[in-house]
């Protein structure tokens, strides 16, 4: 099985644009392209151009244009597309967080060193069983193993069939990566935390973030 005839939507890295990556991939779809993420950072900056200092650069993405969009930027396309996010509150468990009504999770990490960027990725859960292909570890990101990515599209993989559960779509990964079970998603995200400053954020449809708001 091809990597391109997995049934889950997975989109690969592309220089600093995982913001865009986490959209699409927690949606399950195209929603977002560069340019609607470099039109709602635009909008944003020129509503509050005195955030910029005296530089005048727009602090919601990359000045060059290569994406580093901030979560303002991705509140506000989710909102697009009639989601909106909503932060895990770090004082309390992941355990205790109630995921019933979410669409799926972006996760923000920051690597404790110093000079490594943050990186922001998406998990969702399948309700369904899926069959995907299984990339060996041997194959992962091994130059002799899979010398670009072309070769890796190409290449025959062993398919295996899933149970409903929590993928890993990071777009950094090669391929989806099955999680397991809300046990599994725990030991996961605090296997994250041990070496990283982590966030979980909640992608939650609209209706639902306006209803819990009204009720506080």
């Amino acid at each position: 099985m091809k990597l391109r005839d997995s049934p889950i939507y997975h989109e690969r890295q592309s220089f600093w644009l995982c913001a865009k990556h986490s959209l699409n991939n927690v949606l399950q779809q195209e929603a977002c392209t560069q340019a609607d993420l470099e039109r709602i950072a635009k909008v944003l900056h020129d509503m509050h151009p005195e955030e910029t200092g005296w530089l005048k650069f727009n602090a919601h993405k990359n000045f060059l244009g290569f994406g580093d969009y901030d979560v303002n930027v991705m509140t506000a396309a989710l909102n697009e597309n009639e989601c909106d996010l909503k932060w895990h509150d770090n004082r309390t468990n992941i355990e205790e967080a109630d995921l019933s009504s979410s669409v799926g999770l972006i996760v923000h990490i920051q690597p404790e060193w110093f000079f490594r960027r943050g990186h922001w990725f998406a998990i969702k859960y399948l309700d369904q069983v899926v069959t995907a292909p299984v990339v060996p570890k041997t194959f992962v990101g091994q130059p002799r193993a899979a010398r670009s990515e072309a070769e890796r599209e190409e290449r025959d993989y062993e398919a295996k069939t899933f149970e409903p559960g929590f993928w890993n779509l990071d777009s950094k990964s090669p391929h989806p990566e099955y999680i397991g079970d809300r046990d599994s998603l725990n030991i996961f995200l605090h296997d994250l935390a041990k070496k990283n400053r982590v966030h979980v954020l909640h992608v939650v449809p609209l209706k639902t973030m306006s209803v819990s708001s009204s009720s506080t």
